[in-house]
């Protein structure tokens, strides 16, 4: 009897043992994830400052166009650039309150906590999805922020 709880207990171990090494596995996928998502926020964050002095720029010089220009179609232009650098705004603010709606910061700054198979894993799904949402946030930042700029440079 005791031989058969020894066999007992070394295969419960083994089987822990397997589990937490998989667990392990994403667990280490999923801080992998965040700190190439918690880049892109930081690539994208200090930006904000550059797009409202931007958008400010874009506001003094439309006005000066709009009393020189009789053609709508340059305020037109600046109306265009200065709505895309809002929304970049609102789209990295809106992002921000997302992820920190499902990540906790012991999350984000430490990795998961729990070790439950299909909880990481959904963890993990929903950082991919958050993470698609940055790069989306990032490129069309980018993106706003060089039209303003090639808009200011005609000037």
């Amino acid at each position: 009897m005791k031989t058969f709880f020894k066999i007992l207990s070394i295969a419960v171990l083994v089987s822990v043992s397997s589990c937490q090494e998989e667990k392990s596995e994403d667990a280490k996928a999923f801080e992998a994830q965040m700190k190439e998502t918690i880049k892109i926020h930081d690539e994208v964050m200090p930006k904000l400052s550059t797009i409202n002095s931007m958008i400010s720029r874009l506001e003094r010089e439309k006005e000066e166009v709009a009393e020189t220009e009789t053609s709508s179609e340059e305020v037109a232009l600046y109306n265009e650039a200065i709505a895309d650098l809002e929304k970049s705004h609102d789209l990295m603010m809106s992002w921000m309150k997302n992820f920190s709606y499902s990540f906790s910061r012991t999350e984000i700054n430490q990795g998961l906590a729990t070790i439950d198979r299909d909880s990481v894993k959904a963890k993990l799904e929903n950082l991919q999805i958050q993470y698609k949402s940055a790069e989306e946030m990032r490129d069309f930042t980018n993106e706003s922020i060089e039209n303003a700029q090639a808009l200011l440079a005609e000037e």
